[in-house]
C-alpha cells in the first residue's frame, strides 16, 4: 500500500467565536503524529446529557441563515401559492356548487302525489287495533300492497307511452 510517506497539513486557529471547535490533548498529538499516551481515565457516573445547543440560539441561527433577498424571494413565493390556492379553492367550491344543482335540477324535483291514502290509514289503524295480532289484519295489507303495486306499474307505463310519442 504504497512505499513512500504521505504528509498532511492541518491548521489549528484559535478563535473563541461561535465557530470554535475544541478538541482534546489525544487528538493534538495524534495530529502532530505523536504516539498517543494512555492515561487511565477516572470513572464517573453521567449526571445528566450534555447539552450541545440552546434551542433558542438555534432559531436565531437558523432565521439568520437566509440572506434578506432569500427571504423576500421566499415570501413573495409564498404569498403567489396562496394566491393560486385562493383562485383554485373559489373554482373548486363554484364547480361542486354547479354540480350539486344540477343533480337537484335532475332528481330532486321529482314529487309524488301519495297514492293509497285511504288503505294505508285502514293498515295504520288495524294495526293500532291488533297490536299482538297483527295477522288479523292480512287482507288489509293484501288490498294496499296490491293498490300499490298497481300505482307503481301505471306510473312506469305512462313515461313509456311518452317516450314513444316523441320517436
Amino acid at each position: 500500500m504504497g512505499g513512500s510517506g504521505s504528509t498532511r497539513r492541518v491548521v489549528v486557529e484559535d478563535a473563541r467565536g461561535e465557530d470554535v471547535v475544541t478538541i482534546s490533548e489525544a487528538v493534538v498529538r495524534r495530529l502532530q503524529g505523536q504516539p498517543e499516551a494512555y492515561e487511565a481515565i477516572p470513572e464517573t457516573k453521567p449526571t445528566a446529557p450534555p447539552q450541545f445547543f440552546k434551542p433558542e440560539t438555534f432559531e436565531s441561527k437558523s432565521s439568520s441563515l437566509l440572506t434578506k433577498d432569500e427571504e423576500d424571494f421566499f415570501t413573495q413565493k409564498l404569498q403567489e401559492l396562496q394566491q393560486r390556492n385562493a383562485a383554485l379553492q373559489k373554482l373548486t367550491n363554484e364547480e361542486f356548487a354547479k354540480a350539486v344543482q344540477e343533480v337537484e335540477e335532475k332528481f330532486v324535483k321529482t314529487t309524488g302525489s301519495p297514492i293509497c291514502q285511504d288503505l294505508q290509514l285502514k293498515v295504520l289503524e288495524c294495526y293500532q287495533a291488533n297490536p299482538t295480532e297483527v295477522l288479523n289484519c292480512a287482507s288489509v295489507v293484501d288490498a294496499f300492497t296490491t293498490c300499490v303495486e298497481r300505482a307503481r306499474t301505471s306510473a312506469w307505463i305512462k313515461p313509456a307511452r311518452d317516450l314513444d310519442s316523441l320517436l
